[in-house]
């Protein structure tokens, strides 16, 4: 699949550099100011090569978009995997049972600590409780 992908790839910006090749002006002659816009780039007109380079070029950045996702897969799917065992794993009533106050990581206050649960924490907040997942959690004391 990546294969196929790299060669859509190479296919595109070969397609956008033949392009450019053919319609680049590399040796300009004055004299075609005075010939109508019409008359120097033919039928298509230079609003119809504006169009024609943007749609090759929308294909170019497609195809590296998709070859990029498809090389992107495998990492995403062993981060997910890495984070789902660190998830499984984690015992934070073993870790922090003994410690009295807890960091919320979202807005960086101290919280007076309730209960410790396994992947949470239940604490004091605004004089109601509230749970902290794992997740959020910035500090202990």
């Amino acid at each position: 699949m990546s294969g196929q992908l790299e060669a859509r790839v190479a296919a595109a910006r070969a397609k956008l550099e033949a392009w450019d090749e053919r319609h680049t002006v590399s040796n300009f002659d004055h004299g075609m100011i005075h010939i109508p816009l019409r008359a120097r780039n033919g039928k298509t007109g230079i609003d119809g090569l504006a169009r024609q380079r943007a749609e090759l070029q929308r294909n170019l950045d497609a195809a590296e978009a998709k070859l990029r996702r498809a090389q992107a897969a495998p990492r995403l799917a062993a981060e997910k995997t890495a984070r789902e065992e660190r998830h499984a794993a984690i015992d934070l009533k073993s870790m922090h049972g003994d410690k009295t106050e807890v960091q919320w990581a979202l807005n960086g206050a101290w919280f007076k600590v309730v209960r410790w649960n396994k992947k949470s924490v239940t604490v004091v907040m605004a004089g109601e409780r509230d749970t902290i997942p794992h997740t959020q959690i910035g500090g202990v004391r």
